[in-house]
Order: structure tokens, then sequence, then C-alpha cells
């Protein structure tokens, strides 16, 4: 499989997400390989919360058919829980007081606008929130492309270090929006 086909394998989508990024320098690029980020206490949490409402979505139409008035209540309690951690994310992170930015995504990179120029084959550090779910993603990448466009640049990126439990958050999270995209142009 040639470069262009891998780059290919997931989805893209045309999204809006808090995005911030920075020049990773080979030896971060090295010790980040070894170590894991304290803040990804906090940023974890809206992960996992993710992953049990995707299970708890399927149980929770099973009891909706047996009982309508617990599956409500469970549905209430779940809308509680989520909203206390949405709080708590956004009071620990600043990148949470960033706006959100177009940007074209996938499960394997990401194209955004930039106001730098930045070198290709040079590595940065991306951080960005997914929405609604809150869910904060930090990676790796590798710098695929930098186009001018107009006073900005358009930077390409492609995951170089993005755990698997991220990367399958952000495969739901892409598949998702597409299909909420394809459901409204129904509409």
């Amino acid at each position: 499989m040639n470069e262009e086909q891998e780059r290919r394998r997931f989805f893209r989508i045309d999204d809006e997400l808090v995005l911030s990024y920075r020049l990773v320098s080979n030896d971060e690029t090295n010790i980040a390989g070894r170590m894991k980020d304290p803040e990804n206490t906090l940023v974890s949490l809206a992960s996992e919360l993710e992953k049990m409402n995707e299970v708890s979505r399927i149980h929770l139409r099973q009891v909706e058919k047996e009982s309508p008035e617990a599956a409500r209540y469970f549905s209430f309690i779940e809308e509680k829980i989520n909203l206390l951690a949405h709080h708590m994310l956004r009071e620990s992170d600043e990148l949470f007081m960033e706006t959100a930015r177009p940007v074209n995504l996938s499960g394997s990179g990401v194209s955004f606008a930039s106001d730098s120029e930045l070198s290709v084959n040079s590595c940065i550090e991306l951080k960005f929130i997914l929405s609604p779910s809150l869910a904060k993603i930090t990676s790796l990448a590798k710098v695929v492309s930098c186009r001018p466009n107009g006073e900005k640049f358009t930077i390409a990126a492609e995951f170089t270090r993005l755990n698997d439990s991220d990367r399958d958050l952000l495969v739901r999270h892409v598949v998702k929006k597409q299909m909420n995209d394809i459901r409204g142009q129904s509409d």
C-alpha cells in the first residue's frame, strides 16, 4: 500500500474543533514515547465517559422497552453525570477556553488553518477537543503538507502517536458526525 492509500484508510469529515498545536523537538518526541502526561487524568475521564455512554445507550434501549419510566430516570442520571464531568473538564484546562476552528479530520490525521508556516516532516503536538463529548485528544503528528492559503497556511498532519482508545474515540466521532451530516442533508 502506498503512502497516499495509507493516509486514506479512514473517512474524512469537515468539523469544528478546539485545537492547539506546538512544534516538538526530536528529544521531546523520544521522551513523550516513554512518559505519561499527568494532565490526561481528567482528559481520560471524558474519554471513558464517552465509551461508557456508548455501552449504556445499548442497555438503555432494552430497559426502555420494558420500563420507559426507569429508562427516563437513568437518562436523567446520565445527563447529570455528564454535566458534572463537563464542568470539571472546562475548569481544568485552558484549552476549553479556546474558540473552535474549522478542520478536516480523520482517524489518521487532521488538516487546519494556521497563522504560521510549518516545515514538512516537522513534528507537532496536537491537542483537540471533540464536541459534544468534550473528549480531549493529545497526539504527536508529522506535518505532511503546508500550503499558503491567503494570509494563512493550510497544515495537513498525520498522527504518529495516538493511543488506540483515542483513535477509536476519534473514528466513532467521525462516523457519528458523518451520519448526522447525511441525516441533515436528507431532511
